[in-house]
């Protein structure tokens, strides 16, 4: 179960409900937010997680007009799109962080499998450590989801107890572009082309559509990512679970079909436990799980053959 958010206080600054920030110019949003990092500044100063979307991007700008002491990071994940590394490394004083292993080495050997919708563990290595002992400064918005819009307040507790400042939550996309018209912030080039949300190539929590344009985009990725699921296959097919029982490789004849599971291209004769966005028996619905018959019941309206990613997407529900 997901933590709930922890409000704090705010001297001078009262939580505002969404459709009161919403009405607010973009001078008003600006000076709230340079205002909360005013008025929360650590000893340390913080530590501002900068991804090289929108909205991360958005951040560091209020960071820079507050006046107050913080250090930019990176986690590198090394499936980045090219375009994200190079707005990243023209970022001045960006500090990068490397991982141990490349992405690819690390889906191929690790024992839980590839990553996918619901074992989500490429998340956790590669993209949120760090800055856990710290302030942290993060451009997570509440409309992006319903979970995010539940999980996140302007002042948030971490698990570790440290704060977490949101200075853009409740701002829409439109705010967003606003904002960086206005003050001529650098943005990723991909947004220009059409691309309305980034992230790791390939990201299993993708819908498939925006999977498939990645890969046709970035056709080296698509070829890395093939190799890596497969050889995870071959290392794990004939290994037993610490119970004795055959791992879920062992449903696979082959690594190519090991391969389509993962990219939802199923089988028929694989039946609704064929594709990893379901990951065998459920679906996660607002940290529910559903047994797989019981979806069509509990979501009437999803159009016939519509992909359960993509009906999620389309309610909301990321």
């Amino acid at each position: 179960m997901e933590k709930k958010a922890t409000q704090t206080t705010l001297p001078g600054i009262p939580e505002l409900p969404l459709e009161e920030v919403e009405g607010l110019n973009l001078q008003g949003r600006i000076d709230r937010a340079v205002a909360l990092l005013r008025m929360n500044e650590p000893l340390d100063g913080y530590y501002l997680a900068f991804s090289g979307g929108k909205d991360s991007s958005t951040i560091l700008k209020p960071a820079q007009i507050a006046g107050v002491r913080f250090e930019i990071h990176h986690n590198f994940t090394t499936i980045d799109p090219p375009e994200i590394v190079r707005l990243v490394k023209a970022t001045p004083g960006v500090i990068i962080h490397m991982p141990e292993k490349n992405m690819f080495t690390r889906i191929a050997e690790h024992n839980g499998g590839p990553p996918t919708r619901h074992r989500r563990w490429c998340c956790e290595e590669y993209k949120e450590h760090g800055g856990r002992d710290r302030t942290k400064v993060i451009g997570v918005r509440a409309l992006e989801s319903v979970k995010r819009a539940a999980r996140w307040k302007e002042v948030t507790a971490s698990w570790e107890g440290k704060q977490v400042i949101c200075p853009i939550v409740y701002w829409s996309d439109a705010h967003v572009w606003e904002f960086i018209r206005a003050l001529g912030v650098p943005y990723c080039s991909l947004y220009d082309e059409g691309w309305s949300r980034l992230g790791c190539i390939g990201c299993p929590l993708s819908n498939k559509t925006k999977q498939k344009m990645e890969f046709e985009r970035w056709p080296r990725y698509a070829a890395l990512w093939k190799k890596a699921v497969i050889k995870n296959w071959e290392r794990f097919k004939d290994l037993p679970n610490k119970d004795g029982n055959p791992r879920f490789h062992a449903k696979f004849k082959t690594g190519e079909e090991f391969w389509m599971w993962w990219l939802c291209e199923r089988r028929a004769d694989y039946r609704r436990e064929g594709c990893q966005s379901g990951f065998l028996w459920a679906i996660e619905d607002e940290d529910i799980e559903i047994p797989v018959e019981d979806m069509d019941v509990k979501y009437p309206d999803r159009i016939p053959g519509e992909e359960w990613t993509d009906y999620f997407e389309r309610k909301g529900v990321k």
